[in-house]
């Protein structure tokens, strides 16, 4: 990638021919966008394209529609033409930034904030925008740089406020976390993610905030805001332990945040008996890219299981560097397989796999993820639903390990129904439909073993909190590693932390997260009767 200029002034006009030609596209454009006419907005746009050819705005609007489209080979080449291009103003540059996620580009957008670093940016409202795309790609530090610079900027913006108080979480630093959170609220009183925030320190004086989340959820905010409020009324109850007040809150909260949801056991069923289809013969085949890069060590599982922790001890190694939550796979099925999808795996996707290029896909991962690596010989991804393209991710990579965390599903059902998800975990906000999906998990699980079984090492949770010594020495002999004693000392590392387990991290290796289901055995029949058999 270039070096970007600092935002050049626009290109000068075209005649008036040209104009009006441009001025009659555009509104075709529009009424077609409005009329759900996607292909003929795309060809009115494409014409603008060529028309204007190094006019990025264009470029980025034409990419934008390929999205909506689900053709991700089209955006991703306009993206990278958009790169090369002249970006006249920061709303451009921001627009190219979240285009660049969509893409999930994390290379290029952490190349473009450097490039244009704080000072260069035009106010308080862009640099925290800038801070939040950096934090989902999970550069903690730099988005930490931003959001600093924004508060900086205007100590009055509340999104500012917000992403500052979101990295202060990420970086351990609870009290300034509560500090920017509540001068958020300050100023916007309603800001349902602030109380959220607020309610994951586990700070005193609950029956204050409680008053105030009851008063703006009477206020019937629904969706999102419902969910971030409800979810906020939930832990506050649940740490000054009122659990049957927690639980009424917990579930007007999952109700909220299900209405917001596109999501379908049945679909689901559909799609993990499709994976199933994978078999040995396909993952023997020598195909993948076995060269120069770092080693990755996926750490897989269910959400909530242990995997954050699992991370901690093997990054805590002096040859492992901390990836962090990636979506690098799906970037590369979707960069190999030209669609566009929003889920960790697809049916269009799986169908493929006897023509996808597994070279090209190992090589564009281990390309992708050198960033994270910092010249470490092995990285970490911790995105535990990676155990749904385990097939892709086995043979692309065959140097690739695989940590599976195993614990109670119980335990795992009530601390998925007790998390705020951003789009993971759709099933998480039902018991019956976490029960589907656990299920599903446990038999595409066994198929996985049945195919790679020198490949997978299986971790138990209560292990790896009762005996961490012993349960970290064989996470690092199954990577090749020798065990070191920083592996298990996490309470004092300082690097940050982006999951749903940031501020338990900071607390060191827990032995009292296990049966905090029996607060709510009653409410959790459902799931306790389901998974009876564990007992």
């Amino acid at each position: 990638m270039n070096a970007m200029p600092p935002f050049p002034s626009a290109a000068a006009p075209h005649n008036a021919m040209q104009e009006s030609k441009l001025r009659r596209l555009l509104a075709r454009v529009d009424a077609y966008r409005q009329a759900g006419q996607r292909d003929s907005a795309i060809a009115s746009l494409e014409a603008v394209v060529q028309l204007q050819p190094d006019k990025v705005q264009h470029q980025l609007d034409l990419a934008d529609l390929h999205l909506e489209n689900e053709n991700h080979g089209a955006a991703r080449a306009l993206a990278m033409r958009a790169i090369e291009g002249h970006i006249e103003s920061p709303a451009l540059a921001l627009q190219l930034i979240k285009l660049l996620a969509a893409l999930s580009e994390s290379g290029l957008i952490l190349q473009i904030a450097q490039q244009l670093p704080p000072s260069m940016w035009d106010s308080a409202n862009s640099l925290a925008h800038v801070a939040s795309q950096l934090s989902l790609v999970g550069a903690l530090d730099l988005a930490r740089e931003f959001a600093r610079a924004a508060v900086a900027r205007d100590p009055s913006h509340p999104a500012a406020l917000s992403i500052h108080a979101t990295q202060d979480v990420f970086h351990g630093d609870l009290p300034s976390a509560a500090s920017h959170a509540e001068r958020c609220l300050a100023y916007v009183p309603g800001d349902s993610g602030s109380h959220w925030l607020l309610s994951r320190l586990r700070l005193p004086e609950a029956e204050r905030r409680i008053e105030r989340i009851e008063r703006e959820l009477a206020r019937n905010p629904g969706g999102e805001d419902e969910a971030n409020l409800g979810y906020a009324l939930h832990n506050e109850l649940h740490d000054i332990k009122q659990y049957e007040r927690a639980w009424a809150a917990l579930e007007r909260a999952c109700r909220a945040k299900r209405s917001t949801l596109d999501y379908s056991t049945e679909r689901a069923t559909a799609l993990f008996a499709q994976l199933r289809e994978w078999r040995a013969d396909e993952l023997a085949r020598d195909d993948g890219y076995p060269g120069a890069g770092p080693i990755p060590i996926f750490v897989i599982g269910q959400h909530r299981s242990g995997t954050t922790l699992a991370e901690r001890i093997v990054s805590g190694h002096s040859q492992v560097a901390q990836g962090g939550e990636t979506y690098d796979i799906r970037a590369g099925l979707r960069r190999i397989s030209g669609l566009h999808f929003r889920a960790e795996s697809d049916p269009r996707v799986i169908a493929m796999r006897e023509r996808i290029d597994y070279r090209a896909l190992g090589e564009h991962y281990l390309q992708g993820i050198a960033w994270r690596a910092k010249g470490k010989r092995y990285v970490t991804d911790k995105l535990p639903s990676n155990y749904l393209n385990l097939g892709f991710i086995a043979r692309a990579l065959p140097q690739a390990r695989f940590v599976h965390l195993n614990r109670d599903p119980v335990d795992v059902g009530l601390s998925n129904l007790r998390t705020l998800f951003s789009h993971a975990c759709p099933y998480s906000y039902d018991q019956a439909e976490f029960i589907a999906h656990y299920r599903l998990y446990l038999g595409l699980m066994e198929h996985w073993r049945a195919l790679l079984p020198d490949r997978i090492l299986d971790v138990n949770y209560q292990d790896l909190v009762d005996n961490p010594e012993t349960a970290s020495a064989r996470i690092a002999s199954f990577c090749g590693l020798g065990y070191e004693p920083s592996m298990v000392q996490i309470e004092k590392r300082s690097d940050a932390v982006s999951t749903a387990s940031s501020v338990m991290m900071r607390e060191g290796i827990r032995k009292d997260r296990s049966q905090v289901w029996k607060a709510y055995e009653s409410q959790l029949q459902p799931i306790i009767r389901a998974f009876a058999a564990s007992y």
